[in-house]
């Protein structure tokens, strides 16, 4: 028995190959599209079960395509992975009506479940969807700002930065052995990552470790100081004196009063 059809649209603006063909290829069918002007007439042929957009990442037009698929076929599901980990990227997703939204390194189990859920679905439920009903037209989120011609390269370095600090956030991260990972120099490094990203290096692995730490302080099993060597420090009261320095209370306190926190203090993209 064929497996069932998805459209892959691979939209990375680094000719890069597709990460979720490569993990995910074994389990579905997909048909891969990079010509973004051929998915009318690709829908139109396969009559795809789903639709995955694949970015690194994403610029305006190219967010635009998936945008203009989802209203002119509203009733296929839509799933975006991006390798740009952004709240309001996220958002706007969501807004413009997508399925499931993930960012890369992707969670495979979490993919892969959400495809099967998507792929159990009768077709005829898809089919028979409604398509008059109206779907707002979001606007762009202003950090789509990456042109790919001029941009591509330095965005593809910030991209493998971001993945290696996500894999690592329990160790020790040196932005000079991501710099040399990175094969440019790390006052390079350093120039490239804030104008491409906003912040600097430092500031963006801090702000993943106290993120990841409100994750894990939610979890009543876990002690304070098992969350501070989890979170990559080695001092408790280093973790402490830069936890209340982003989120306003100490680690104990706050998860006495989840409810009064100042978890909102940390506007983090990608605290998946």
């Amino acid at each position: 028995m064929d497996k069932p059809e998805i459209l892959l649209v691979n939209l990375n603006q680094c000719d890069t190959a597709s990460d979720v063909m490569r993990l995910l290829g074994r389990h579905c069918r997909f048909s891969c599209l990079t010509d973004a002007d051929a998915i009318p007439e690709k829908i139109q042929a396969l009559s795809p079960q789903a639709i995955c957009f694949e970015y690194d990442y994403p610029d305006i037009p190219r967010l635009a395509v998936l945008q203009e698929t989802k209203l002119a076929f509203p009733s296929i599901p839509i799933v975006m992975v991006t390798g740009q980990h952004s709240e309001d990227l996220a958002v706007w997703a969501f807004r413009s009506r997508v399925w499931d939204y993930f960012t890369k390194p992707l969670p495979v189990s979490a993919v892969l479940e959400c495809f099967r859920t998507i792929l159990a679905l009768p077709r005829k439920l898809q089919q028979d969807a409604p398509r008059d009903f109206v779907i707002r037209q979001c606007t762009l989120p202003t950090d789509a700002r990456f042109q790919a011609s001029s941009q591509s390269k330095d965005a593809k370095l910030v991209s493998s930065a971001i993945t290696y600090v996500e894999q690592n956030l329990h160790n020790k991260v040196s932005q000079t052995e991501v710099a040399r990972r990175c094969g440019v120099s790390s006052c390079q490094f350093s120039r490239i990552f804030k104008q491409v990203h906003g912040t600097t290096f430092q500031e963006y692995v801090l702000r993943r470790r106290m993120g990841q730490a409100i994750k894990l302080l939610q979890n009543p099993s876990a002690s304070v100081t098992d969350v501070c060597y989890t979170v990559g420090f080695n001092d408790l009261s280093h973790f402490t004196r830069i936890f209340r320095r982003y989120i306003g209370v100490a680690p104990s306190a706050y998860r006495k009063n989840l409810k009064t926190a100042h978890a909102s203090l940390l506007p983090l993209a990608g605290s998946n």
